[in-house]
């Protein structure tokens, strides 16, 4: 019998197998994996020897591939710089929202990955964030995004709406529901000016901000209202 001219298994192709079953199911096994790509499980483990954890990690990577902004552009301040690493995550997470919960349950180990998080670490260092609340502030941006990729797969309508005029959430979900665009969106980029302003105030004191020259990255994002 003549060997296969391309090999039944990869790396990328078992990542990308295993992205298509949580994307539809929120989560995946070996042995399910492997059916999916009718080969044996332990044929998955020589290219993944370290299982189940080394996929997710795969996945990890094969989401924030090009997604975290490897430095500043010119002229460009640690809160711009912060924006648009938040929403470039949030882009690749939001797309794939059924990931989320499998990152979040194990220690982040993809070397693409942490060099993202750590060029965010470096330009805030550098802008005037202490040691002792570099970490904390990488923390809270990642739990920003992340819950807002989360979100991002939730229903159209998250509450029920009882119709109630004397109801403050009925007349709310209303008042959302004919304003433009995405609700997750506007609401992540509300909750990312309101961090980047309680950030601004952790820094250490006396040392301003760079200015911002120019860019897209040097715009404030202004969330749409109501027409």
């Amino acid at each position: 019998m003549p060997r296969p001219t391309t090999a039944l298994l990869s790396r990328p192709r078992i990542l990308t197998a295993a992205l298509e079953l949580v994307d539809t199911t929120g989560t995946f096994t070996m042995p399910r994996l492997a059916a999916r790509l009718s080969v044996s499980t332990s044929s998955l483990y020589h290219h993944v020897p370290g299982g189940r954890e080394e996929v997710v990690e795969g996945l990890r990577g094969l989401l924030c591939e090009g997604a975290m902004p490897a430095g500043t552009e010119p002229g460009e301040g640690w809160r711009e710089f912060a924006g648009r690493w938040a929403r470039g995550y949030r882009a690749a997470m939001a797309a794939h929202p059924r990931v989320v919960p499998l990152l979040t349950a194990q220690t982040v180990s993809d070397p693409a990955t942490l060099a993202g998080y750590e060029a965010l670490a470096r330009v805030l260092h550098a802008d005037g964030f202490a040691d002792e609340d570099l970490l904390h502030a990488v923390t809270v941006l990642d739990c920003l995004v992340l819950g807002s990729a989360l979100d991002a797969g939730a229903p159209v309508d998250v509450w029920a709406d009882a119709g109630d005029p004397a109801s403050a959430l009925s007349r709310a979900i209303a008042a959302t529901r004919v304003q433009p665009g995405d609700r997750s969106q506007r609401s992540f980029e509300i909750g990312l000016e309101a961090l980047l302003d309680g950030l601004a105030r952790s820094r250490a004191p006396g040392r301003p901000a760079r200015p911002a020259r120019g860019g897209a990255g040097g715009r404030r994002v202004r969330t749409p209202g109501p027409p």
